[in-house]
């Protein structure tokens, strides 16, 4: 299938849900106030984060699928081996998190009048990870596959339930423990979904494990690992370090336009799940540039005119989603978080040849290295300007990451 094709799937996925969430989000703001919201999207956030717990099985899954298309015998070794691991470990790590819970409820800084209820929301939230790791795993079987129609099919389903039952919950109950358990609820569904997907997708599962596979998949997904590990940290602690200078009331204004941002990463996000299998498959140098260039050109061409419009109309779409309680401190953070998301959008492309090319080291390496001075940086601004500064960290380190990625890529595919 072609690239422009299976973006066109991936996006088709993601458009659905988009319509959901956006009104949800503005609905559940102005119910559970600016407090309670900015906890309710620091969850979404540990689950994003929770990705770690699946130790880069998931990218290395899409990779050897694309690899061993044909040999059915190795697909079965690879896809129970992975399902074994992933559900073992994630348990394991979620009584670990169950433990040590009040510790991170206590570093957020959360009002004494909320605490109970954001404690036993976050555990509760826990139930969500080893559904949520599945889920990924088995959706990576398909995408190796260049299964897309499928994949998207389930994503614009599932997706659109993760959007909203968490606000249909809180319609009728109106708490952040109601929220929570929407969300619970729904990725228990998603994850429903994704076994019928994979059913009649004729595509065996199990739960056996062999050694040599797990090797194999531990050694590229280890340093898929690293960058699972670092980057969620430079993606979401700045939700926490907000938190913690300045108090969890102050965390939606600034998540709120993170998560206007994060809900345009669809259009790259479409690109890259595509070009991912595509370059891992293919052989021909000339062949994976003209891949790579137009990779490039549908990114500038899907992306830069929505950051334009975007910073232009920044006070009527903060307005009418959330209200004018949130216009004047959100307003600046999300024009000045468009300007990263384009060179974000720009940098998915090198980031999946880098890693098509089997060299996931050299992306993790790079996030090693972007990792300190970054939180640095933003601890530096957070604590000197306030939420505005967290903006101004997030978009000087994805320009920088940018540019870095290119080089890079250049290097690793041998292009002039």
């Amino acid at each position: 299938m072609s690239l422009i094709k299976n973006s066109m799937w991936n996006l088709a996925g993601y458009i659905i849900p988009s319509l959901i969430i956006i009104p949800s989000l503005g609905y559940l703001a102005r119910v559970l106030g600016a407090e309670l919201f900015g906890i309710y999207t620091i969850a979404i956030a540990i689950v994003g984060y929770a990705g770690i717990f699946d130790v880069g099985i998931s990218r290395a899954i899409i990779r050897e699928i694309a690899l061993y298309r044909e040999n059915n015998e190795e697909r079965k070794k690879i896809i129970s081996t992975a399902t074994s691991f992933i559900l073992i470990f994630s348990s394991v790590c979620i009584v670990l998190l169950y433990l040590n819970m009040h510790e991170l409820v206590k570093l957020l800084k959360v009002s004494e009048q909320y605490f109970d209820e954001v404690l036993i929301s976050l555990k509760l939230l826990l139930l969500t990870i080893p559904f949520f790791l599945i889920n990924q795993l088995w959706l990576s079987i398909l995408e190796g596959d260049e299964k897309f129609a499928n994949i998207n099919l389930q994503r614009s389903i599932s997706s659109s339930l993760i959007a909203g039952l968490p606000a249909l919950c809180v319609i009728f109950y109106g708490t952040l423990y109601s929220a929570i358990l929407g969300l619970v609820i729904s990725r228990l569904m998603s994850l429903i979904i994704t076994y019928i997907v994979i059913f009649f997708s004729k595509i065996e599962l199990g739960f056996s494990f062999h050694k040599d596979t797990f090797k194999r998949l531990i050694f590229f997904g280890g340093w898929i690992t690293v960058s699972n590990i670092i980057s969620p940290v430079m993606v979401y602690f700045d939700r926490f370090i907000v938190s913690n200078i300045m108090g969890a009331a102050s965390v939606a204004f600034y998540t709120i336009p993170s998560e206007a941002v994060s809900r345009l990463g669809i259009l790259p996000a479409a690109l890259s799940r595509a070009i991912f299998p595509k370059l891992s498959n293919l052989k021909d140098r000339n062949d994976i540039k003209g891949q790579i260039v137009l990779s490039y050109k549908l990114a500038s061409a899907a992306c830069l005119p929505i950051v334009v419009a975007g910073i232009i109309l920044s006070p009527q779409i903060i307005y009418y989603w959330m209200g004018e309680a949130y216009v004047e401190n959100c307003v600046p953070i999300l024009r000045t978080l468009l300007i990263g998301f384009f060179f974000n959008s720009i940098a998915q492309i090198p980031f999946a040849s880098i890693q098509s090319a089997g060299k996931a080291k050299t992306t993790a390496l790079l996030h090693c290295a972007e990792i300190v001075p970054y939180l640095l940086l933003l601890y530096f601004m957070i604590d000197h300007f306030g939420i505005i500064g967290a903006a101004f960290a997030w978009t000087a380190r994805m320009i920088i990451d940018c540019i870095i990625l290119i080089v890079l890529s250049l290097k690793t595919h041998s292009f002039k």
